[in-house]
């Protein structure tokens, strides 16, 4: 199947903007007008995302071909470990029912109206454990009561973070769609299955070295994987389940007596 690319240009065009006071919707407009005009779908061979109707809940643009959905989120300056998204109750209903949109954090540089980085999660690495709370607008907010919700990137495993543009440098589509396809199997598990694998994918991830035993990683992770999974009454055995998974994944090579090597 041919793999098409998109010319990408990293400069936002404010005449977009034009007719809207409002900072954050000209920025909204901007970014969303660039985002339309430049991205692919890192999902399937799509060389353009189309846009969906405004009233579509937690969805900003869906791939005409392969029917995956996308959520938008821009920000000036640095991205940070709090990735602001939309409504809480419309988003953590999805990450329940396996049905979370993928998601693009695009960065600018508000001085000088540049796209600075564009990271990609992929849908099936948003858990209900990486969707933070936030609290209630206040009583004199426009929207008073409304519930909005962040996702906590540090929760995710690397895997779980494309990054399609980087410090200013555009990534080749062909490595940002193989980075994507690695775990993408993981959108057909059952929610809890695919939030272990998630979390324990990360834990591996966050050890630092190429090898390491069965008992350093249970010293190490077992009460905070213990605390994310409270209904789970064998998470040692779990931990062990999982590490065997990552190892037909091919993400670790099984030494012997206890012992993983990271691939």
């Amino acid at each position: 199947m041919t793999m098409y690319t998109v010319a990408m240009q990293l400069e936002l065009n404010l005449s977009l903007a034009a007719g809207y006071k409002s900072p954050s919707q000209r920025a909204r407009v901007v970014t969303e007008g660039w985002f339309a005009a430049n991205m692919y779908c890192p999902a399937c061979p799509s060389p353009r995302l189309g846009r969906t109707r405004g009233s579509t809940a937690v969805v900003d643009f869906v791939c005409d071909s392969c029917g995956a959905e996308y959520q938008v989120k821009a920000k000036a300056g640095p991205l940070g470990g709090r990735l602001r998204d939309a409504a809480y109750d419309p988003m953590i209903e999805r990450a329940q029912e396996n049905r979370s949109p993928h998601f693009a954090f695009l960065g600018y540089d508000s001085d000088r109206w540049r796209v600075r980085g564009l990271l990609l999660v992929p849908g099936h690495f948003i858990t209900p454990d990486v969707i933070e709370r936030c609290r209630p607008l206040s009583e004199g907010a426009r929207r008073a009561g409304w519930v909005g919700c962040n996702i906590l990137a540090g929760l995710l495993p690397t895997d779980g973070r494309v990054a399609a543009i980087e410090d200013g440098r555009i990534m080749p589509a062909e490595n940002v769609r193989a980075e994507w396809h690695r775990f993408a199997d993981l959108a057909d598990a059952e929610p809890e299955q695919r939030g272990w694998t998630v979390d324990v994918l990360r834990c591996v991830r966050m050890i630092g070295r190429k090898e390491f035993t069965l008992r350093e990683f249970r010293d190490g992770f077992e009460a905070e994987l213990g605390a994310l999974h409270p209904r789970n009454k064998h998470v040692r055995f779990k931990i062990q389940q999982q590490l065997q998974k990552l190892r037909d994944r091919g993400v670790l090579r099984f030494l012997g007596h206890g012992r993983y090597v990271v691939e």
